[in-house]
C-alpha cells in the first residue's frame, strides 16, 4: 500500500513538472522565455557635487529631476550637511525654469541641464553681496523676499555662505547658510526700469 502511495505521488510530481530542457532539442523545436525588458519609460537625470562655502562650511548640493517626458519632468534641489542631514529642499517643474532648463529637451539635455542648475550663481558666495533693503521699503531692490526685512537683513549683516540657483525665467533663488540651518531668502530678480 505504501508503495502505490508513493508511486501515485510520484507520477503526479512529474505530471506536474515543467518539460525538460531537451525535450524540445529532441524535438526540433525551441521556445523562448518571455523576459521583460526593462522599465525605460520616462525621463530622469541626477546630480551633485560638494559646496566648500566661506568660513569652512561644507555642504552636499543635489539635484534630480523625473517625470513622464522630459519636458513635464519635476526638477528637486537640496542642499545637505556634512552629516547628510537635508537643510533645504524644493521641486520646480522644469518648465518653470526655462532660465536652468530647457523644456523640449531630451534625457541627454537634461542631464547636462541638472548638472548646470546646481552651480551656485552668486559670485561671490555671500550674503551680505544681496541688496541692502532700505527702511520703509517693500522690498530690497531687485529682490522677492520670502522672509520679513529683519531677518533678510540679519542674513545680510552675518555675511555667511549664499546659494543661489534659477528658479524661474530670470530669477535666482538665494539660501543664506549659517552652519546646519538654511533660509530661503527670496529670489534675486533682474531690476525694471
Amino acid at each position: 500500500m505504501k508503495r502505490a502511495g508513493f508511486a501515485l505521488i510520484a507520477t503526479l510530481l512529474m505530471a506536474c513538472s515543467p518539460p525538460a530542457a531537451n525535450d524540445a532539442a529532441e524535438h526540433g523545436t525551441t521556445e523562448s522565455a518571455d523576459i521583460p525588458s526593462p522599465i525605460t519609460a520616462g525621463c530622469t537625470a541626477q546630480a551633485s557635487h560638494d559646496w566648500s562655502a566661506v568660513g569652512s562650511q561644507y555642504y552636499m548640493i543635489e539635484a534630480e529631476a523625473r517625470g513622464d517626458t522630459c519636458g513635464a519632468a519635476v526638477a528637486t534641489i537640496r542642499i545637505e550637511s556634512r552629516d547628510g542631514a537635508t537643510l533645504f529642499t524644493r521641486d520646480y517643474p522644469i518648465r518653470d525654469v526655462p532660465l536652468a532648463f530647457n523644456p523640449n529637451g531630451d534625457q541627454t539635455s537634461l542631464r547636462s541641464d541638472i548638472e548646470g542648475w546646481i552651480t551656485n550663481t552668486a559670485d561671490p558666495a555671500t550674503a551680505d553681496t544681496l541688496p541692502a533693503w532700505p527702511s520703509g521699503a517693500s522690498k530690497p531692490p531687485g529682490f522677492e523676499p520670502a522672509v520679513p526685512r529683519n531677518r533678510y537683513e540679519s542674513a545680510r549683516g552675518a555675511q555667511g555662505p549664499l546659494f543661489c540657483f534659477p528658479d524661474g525665467g530670470e530669477s535666482n533663488a538665494c539660501i543664506a547658510m549659517d552652519g546646519d540651518h538654511a533660509t530661503f531668502l527670496g529670489s534675486l530678480t533682474p531690476e525694471r526700469s
